[in-house]
């Protein structure tokens, strides 16, 4: 927990390490750092957080002075040593099927008018009910729109930008 807590304060001072060996020294440090302004902390290798480290930045997060957005990023079990973590479970955010629509119609100009079924099949496809891989998909597919000068998806969009990201194919 302390390396966690020391690297994150290096990575918002610019020092190389921490003045204090005390873990809680660092904390506290940190969640003066990080009560303003808003930032973006992004976690990389999160399959290799323990129990112990992952409840040190729920805990910062969880803070009300803090102002920071906690994004976990990680490779082969990331999901998995997550997921055993009952303190994160509420904080993942995951779409129902039935939900998708209408949500993804607010989140990008380019779904605008998009009908259910098509939107149904982009989840299935690729976005899997995760706002991670919907706002993958969105960064690619409206990169497309913008190159074909369309304002919003059509079939060969979808196309093409699964076969970008390596997802199915959208018949």
């Amino acid at each position: 927990m302390r390396l966690v807590a020391d690297h994150l304060l290096a990575a918002l001072t610019g020092t190389t390490a921490a003045t204090s060996r005390n873990r809680f020294h660092i904390t506290n440090k940190l969640l003066d750092l990080l009560a303003h302004p808003r930032r973006l902390v992004v976690v990389d290798e999160a399959q290799r957080l323990s129990s112990d480290c992952i409840e040190l930045l729920r805990h910062l997060h969880d803070e009300p002075k803090t102002k920071f957005a906690l994004l976990y990023v990680g490779g082969d079990g990331c999901w998995e040593v997550l997921s055993r973590e009952p303190m994160l479970r509420s904080r993942v955010f995951r779409l129902l099927p039935d939900d998708v629509p209408a949500l993804i119609r607010d989140y990008h100009p380019i779904y605008t008018g998009a009908d259910d079924e098509l939107l149904h099949s982009i989840d299935e496809l690729y976005g899997q009910g995760t706002m991670r891989a919907w706002a993958v998909f969105t960064h690619t597919a409206a990169a497309l729109c913008h190159d074909a000068g369309r304002q919003c998806i059509d079939a060969e969009v979808i196309n093409n930008a699964l076969t970008l990201l390596g997802g199915g194919v959208y018949a």
